[in-house]
């Protein structure tokens, strides 16, 4: 081997040596570093790793890896988990979303309601309003109505009474003897002609053959007014159809010798009258209590 040679495989020997020292040097304080800085891993409760370089790494690269794997386990459970939480949570705010649609209908229909209620209120105490004033209406016009049945009682003694007893009896018993009298002339008449007479047998109750029925009432008759209805022009007398009185007849009525009006009989019972009293009449001269005389404007009442 040639100097030259030799010389260079010295140096290179030397290179070389020298590059060993140094990455060996580099390598050591590498050690020292990662042997500081995983010292906590020997004191881990899930690692416990070894003290030594090699074992240390060893458990670390080992443990690790299983500790990385369970939490990437872990975390991807979790992770289902907070999809199927997310998923519950949607489905509980669409929920929740409809339930508060739900209740704005229901506060929409409350208000209705509400409204409706106060509207019957109003009308139920309005109702009650008028109900109580017609009570009171009707309560004064029955005490109204007591006192004028009252004063009507009062207007007639009983001489009175008997005096209309005995003027409708004698009446009763002047119809009867009109009416045989009438039947008697038409005994005679049929008798006489062989003919139906053309007139009823009894005029007050029978059809005559041209079919009308004949009414006889009083051409006059004395009696009281009973009560007077000033503002409806109506007047009620003390006589009835036990007296001869008619509905739908027409009277003249004298106060004394003054003619004080005219009336129409509307209704008719057995001894009570009312009737309208008619235009032109003074009502002011009609009184309550006044005994006046009815003058029939016909002597008979004809009505198909």
């Amino acid at each position: 081997m040639n100097k030259s040679v030799s010389l260079t495989l010295r140096i290179l020997g030397i290179a070389l040596a020298i590059t060993a020292c140094v990455f060996a040097y580099l390598l050591n304080g590498k050690v020292d570093t990662a042997m500081k800085h995983t010292e906590w891993t020997v004191s881990d409760p899930e690692i416990q790793a070894r003290k030594n370089y090699e074992g240390r790494m060893s458990d670390i690269g080992k443990k690790v890896k299983e500790l990385v794997e369970a939490k990437r386990a872990k975390i991807d459970e979790l992770d289902t988990t907070v999809k199927a939480l997310q998923a519950d949570v949607t489905d509980k705010k669409s929920k929740i979303e409809g339930l508060t649609a739900n209740v704005s209908s229901l506060e929409a229909e409350r208000s209705e309601l509400t409204l409706k209620r106060d509207s019957l209120t109003a009308q139920l105490t309005e109702a009650n309003t008028k109900s109580d004033s017609l009570a009171t209406e009707l309560n004064g016009t029955k005490q109204s109505l007591a006192k004028e049945k009252e004063k009507a009682a009062s207007l007639f003694t009983k001489e009175q009474i008997d005096a209309e007893i005995a003027k409708t009896a004698k009446a009763e018993e002047g119809r009867k003897d009109l009416s045989q009298k009438y039947s008697q002339l038409y005994n005679y008449a049929q008798t006489a002609s062989g003919n139906t007479p053309p007139f009823p047998r009894d005029p007050a109750t029978e059809v005559s053959a041209e079919g009308v029925k004949a009414d006889f009432i009083p051409e006059s008759i004395k009696t009281r007014i009973v009560l007077l209805n000033s503002a409806d022009g109506l007047v009620c007398f003390s006589v009835g159809e036990s007296n001869g009185i008619k509905a739908q007849t027409t009277f003249k009525v004298r106060l004394g010798d003054k003619e004080i009006g005219r009336v129409h009989i509307e209704s008719v019972q057995n001894s009570i009258s009312t009737a309208q009293i008619l235009s032109g009449s003074n009502i002011d001269d009609f009184s309550s209590g006044d005994v006046v005389t009815l003058e029939a404007e016909a002597g008979k009442v004809a009505t198909n």
